[in-house]
C-alpha cells in the first residue's frame, strides 16, 4: 500500500503537479469537445423548406422549449378573449374572460391551457413544477419527437451515447485532484489551495463544454430561415395591433389558415407585442419575474420574457437563447428542458 504514497506523482513537486494537472484537464477538455462535435453534422444537411402548413406552437417549441410552448398558448387564448390579464394589483393575474367564446373551437393545446387556467392564475404558476408546463407534457413530447425525427432538436439517443463520455472526464479530473490531495495530507503538505482551485475549475470547464446544443445546427438555420421569410410578416401583423385612438375593425385574416400575429409570436417571440394592444401580456410576466415573492423560478418566467427580442433563441442553452435568451437564463430553452 505505500506503493500509493510513495511514487512519482504522489510526490511530484506541487507547482509542476499543478502545471500537469492543467494540462490534462486542458487535453481532456479539448478531446471532450471534439468528441461533442461529432454528434452534431446536420450542418451537412439541406435546410428544409417552409411548409404551406406551419404549426405556430412547433415553431415556439423549437425556439425556446417547453417555456415558449406554455407562453404561446396563453397568449392565443388571450387573444381570442377566453383569458384577461389583471394588472391592477401588485402582481398581475390571468383570468377567465367573464364570457368566453365556446371552447370546441380550440386545438387541443389551448385546450388543455384553458382547463388549466380555472378561475385564475398568475404568471408564474404556468413554470411551476406542476404548472402549466406540466399539463403541457403530451404536447412537449409530440413536439420533441417530432422535431428530433427532422434532426432540429438534439435526440436522446445521443445524449445517452454521450453520457459516459462526459462522466469518464469528470471522474478523470476529480480522482486525479482527489488523489494527490490525499497524497499531499498524508506527506503533511497542507498548502494545497491552488490545487482544489484546479480540481474545481476543472470541472466546471469540462461541465460547460459537455453540454449538448439543445438545438441542432440544422434546427438554427431553419429558425434563421423562418425569421428571414416571415420578417414582413411581423411588422404587417403588428401594425393591425398598434394601439391607436381610431376605433378599428381587429383583423381576422390568416396565414395559411393560422392568425399572422400568433405565427410571428412563434418565429420571433411575444416582444414583437410591444406597443401593441397586447403589451399587457409582456408586463404581465415580467412583472411576475421581478416580484420576488412569485413561486415561479426565474428560469421559467425570466426566459419567457427575455426570449422575446426577435432572438432565434436557438444556441442551444434550457431556453433555448438566442442573445436576449442566453442573458436571461443562461441554459433555460427551452424551457429548461
Amino acid at each position: 500500500m505505500e506503493i500509493l504514497i510513495d511514487n512519482p506523482l504522489a510526490t511530484m513537486y506541487g507547482p509542476t503537479f499543478l502545471v500537469f494537472f492543467g494540462l490534462l484537464i486542458g487535453v481532456a477538455v479539448i478531446v471532450l469537445a471534439l468528441v461533442k462535435s461529432q454528434f452534431d453534422r446536420t450542418d451537412r444537411l439541406g435546410v428544409p423548406a417552409i411548409p404551406p402548413n406551419l404549426d405556430p406552437y412547433e415553431i415556439a417549441y423549437l425556439r425556446g422549449g417547453i417555456n415558449e410552448l406554455a407562453r404561446s398558448a396563453i397568449f392565443s387564448l388571450t387573444q381570442k378573449g377566453f383569458v384577461e390579464i389583471d394588472g391592477t394589483g401588485a402582481q398581475p393575474i390571468l383570468k377567465k374572460a367573464a364570457n368566453p367564446p365556446d371552447v370546441r373551437g380550440l386545438p387541443p393545446i389551448e385546450k388543455s391551457a384553458f382547463d388549466w387556467l380555472g378561475a385564475s392564475r398568475e404568471p408564474s404558476e404556468i413554470f411551476n413544477a406542476f404548472g402549466l408546463i406540466y399539463e403541457l407534457d403530451a404536447h412537449k413530447t409530440f413536439y420533441q419527437t417530432r422535431l428530433e425525427q427532422q434532426q432540429m432538436l438534439t435526440g436522446e439517443a445521443d445524449r445517452r451515447v454521450f453520457e459516459p463520455i462526459k462522466w469518464a472526464v469528470y471522474a478523470l479530473i476529480l480522482s486525479l485532484g482527489a488523489y494527490k490531495l490525499l497524497a499531499a495530507l498524508a506527506h503533511g503538505h497542507f498548502n494545497v489551495v491552488f490545487l482544489l482551485v484546479f480540481t474545481v475549475a476543472g470541472l466546471a470547464i469540462a461541465r460547460a463544454v459537455s453540454k449538448l446544443p439543445r438545438v441542432t445546427k440544422l434546427g438554427k438555420a431553419y429558425l434563421e430561415r423562418l425569421q428571414l421569410a416571415f420578417d414582413n410578416l411581423k411588422y404587417t401583423s403588428q401594425a393591425a395591433y398598434i394601439r391607436t385612438n381610431q376605433a378599428r375593425v381587429a383583423p381576422q385574416t390568416t396565414f395559411a389558415g393560422v392568425d399572422p400575429l400568433l405565427l410571428s409570436v412563434g418565429v420571433f417571440g411575444s416582444g414583437i407585442l410591444a406597443g401593441t394592444v397586447f403589451d399587457s401580456y409582456n408586463q404581465a410576466f415580467h412583472k411576475s419575474q421581478l416580484n420576488p415573492a412569485t413561486g415561479g423560478t426565474s428560469c421559467g418566467s425570466g426566459c419567457g420574457s427575455s426570449c422575446s427580442s426577435g432572438s432565434s433563441c436557438s444556441s442551444g442553452s434550457s431556453c433555448s437563447g438566442g442573445s436576449s435568451c442566453g442573458g436571461g437564463c443562461g441554459g433555460c430553452g427551452g424551457g429548461c428542458s
